[in-house]
C-alpha cells in the first residue's frame, strides 16, 4: 500500500466519522429543540399556575372589601333614616 493510497484510506475513515458526528449533533440539536419547546409549555403553565394563586389569595381581601361597603352603605342608609325621621317630626 502506497503513501497515496494510505492517506486515501483514511480520509474515507475521517469522512465516515464525520458523517456519525454531524448526524449526532443534527440529533442533539433536535432533542435540544424539543426540550427547549417542554421546557417552554412549563413556564406557561407555571404562570398559569401563579395567576390562580393569585386569584385565590385576593379572595379574602375582596369579599372584605364588600363586606366592609356593605356595612358602610348600611350605616349611611341608618343614619340617613334617622335624620328624615328627626326633620319630619320636628
Amino acid at each position: 500500500m502506497n503513501e497515496i493510497e494510505l492517506f486515501e484510506h483514511r480520509i474515507k475513515e475521517l469522512e465516515s466519522d464525520v458523517k456519525i458526528l454531524y448526524g449526532k449533533a443534527n440529533g442533539f440539536a433536535v432533542t435540544q429543540a424539543q426540550t427547549n419547546i417542554k421546557l417552554d409549555n412549563l413556564i406557561e403553565g407555571l404562570d398559569e399556575v401563579k395567576e390562580s394563586l393569585s386569584s385565590i389569595k385576593n379572595r379574602p381581601s375582596i369579599f372584605w372589601d364588600k363586606l366592609f361597603f356593605a356595612v358602610a352603605g348600611a350605616i349611611g342608609t341608618g343614619i340617613g333614616t334617622v335624620i328624615l325621621t328627626l326633620m319630619k317630626g320636628a
